[in-house]
């Protein structure tokens, strides 16, 4: 031990020298910082034989693995540790590997946790347990990961600097910024997980992208009453928009939803994976009744309408032909809902609950509008939506002719 450097304690189980009080303490914090920050393997001798050690400190304790050096010699032991070193972050995070002494190979082999293995067995664990249309919206941004970073990259190895490009050659894709930030979450949430099983010691930091704050888009008065007008859409579609107006619910979500009395239940299978329920009056309980007859015998789905347009592109073309703002589409009308609630006094939590938002935040863009402003594009507004209706609204006979269930118009 004499005359050895101060860091071969990092590399080898031999005592350390002793030191005075006085001075231990601060060596010792030292020491101790060294060897958290690089983590070196030990050599650890039992039994005549030698091994590697190798030590690491997750967030949910500390973690050991010992390699067998298969020699009782300290000399070859401290050559052969010199490899397990070069390999020490794999070794941690759980890959496979081999050493010459271990096997008749004459190389090192590990198998690196690829990018591609990360996103595969990520996905596996959250196909059938969200929304179909979530997890398509994830396997799209991995996807685009994969194809700038390469199948094979060692996650580990991905940094903040690549990150960073990676969101450069998106926008270079012509991608909206809010698409951007949505696979940057998503890839974040994979990082996150594997963090939290400790396939990582550590994760890139992943800025999401600054977006100006726009209010949402929603259908006027004027706009939907020339969609009920419309000739050559069916009285089914309109019913269907109505219903969607009057709802606030998501595409989705009443073909996966039952009318209980005159509540209708939403399961917590929808995008935000929380349950709610909303209380129809009796002609939204009849336009349920047939919207859920048209999806479930073979009219239409959430996706395809038997060769019929989807009933979003069905608006959307409404939407074109009375000249419409390009900006607005289906969801539009979940706006609508939310904005027209608010103008009628609802209370911003009571709205949250309705929208089945899982945060208020979320809930508070609404809030922010001018609604006096807002107010003018819907002066159809009075105290209830059946008022609105019994007083000669343009909704009236859509709203209080009984529907034909088995007859569908494409």
């Amino acid at each position: 031990m004499h005359n050895q450097p101060n860091n071969q304690f990092l590399y080898t189980n031999e005592k350390t020298p002793k030191f005075s009080a006085a001075s231990m303490c601060g060596d010792a914090l030292l020491y101790g910082s060294l060897r958290k920050e690089l983590a070196m393997a030990t050599l650890l001798k039992r039994r005549e034989k030698w091994y590697a050690r190798v030590i690491w400190f997750p967030v949910n304790g500390r973690k050991e693995r010992q390699i067998p050096l298969r020699t009782e010699s300290k000399v070859t032991a401290r050559e052969r540790i010199t490899e397990v070193n070069k390999v020490e972050n794999d070794i941690k995070q759980g890959m496979e590997f081999t050493f010459p002494w271990l096997s008749e190979s004459v190389k090192t082999k590990v198998k690196r946790f690829t990018l591609q293995d990360a996103v595969n067995q990520w996905m596996s664990k959250r196909i059938g347990k969200l929304a179909k249309n979530t997890t398509d919206l994830n396997q799209v941004g991995l996807d685009y990961f994969v194809k700038f970073m390469g199948k094979t990259q060692p996650l580990e190895n991905i940094t903040t600097s690549q990150m960073e490009r990676f969101a450069d050659w998106l926008d270079g894709r012509g991608l909206s910024k809010n698409t951007i930030n949505i696979h940057l979450r998503t890839i974040k949430a994979m990082f996150r997980y594997y963090l939290m099983v400790d396939k990582l010691i550590k994760i890139p930091h992943i800025q999401q992208l600054s977006v100006p704050e726009t209010e949402p888009i929603y259908i006027t008065d004027n706009e939907f009453q020339s969609i009920m007008e419309l000739d050559w859409l069916d009285d089914f579609y309109k019913r269907m928009f109505l219903f969607y107006r009057e709802t606030g619910m998501r595409l989705r979500e009443p073909m996966m939803s039952v009318l209980d009395g005159a509540w209708i239940d939403i399961p917590n299978t929808s995008k935000t994976k929380k349950g709610r329920n909303i209380e129809l009056d009796k002609p939204l309980q009849s336009i349920f009744i047939e919207l859920k007859d048209w999806s479930e015998n073979g009219y239409g789905s959430t996706l395809v309408d038997k060769g019929a347009d989807h009933n979003s592109k069905k608006f959307k073309k409404a939407l074109r032909s009375i000249g419409a703002d390009e900006s607005k589409h289906f969801h539009s009308l979940r706006h609508t809902f939310a904005v027209r609630r608010l103008i009628q006094g609802t209370s911003i939590y009571d709205l949250k609950l309705l929208m089945g938002h899982s945060s208020v935040t979320t809930t508070e863009v609404y809030s922010n509008m001018n609604l006096k402003r807002v107010a003018q594009d819907f002066p159809t507004i009075v105290t209830s939506y059946v008022n609105e209706a019994k007083i000669g609204n343009l909704y009236t006979n859509l709203l209080y002719t009984t529907p034909t269930p088995t007859t569908y118009v494409s």
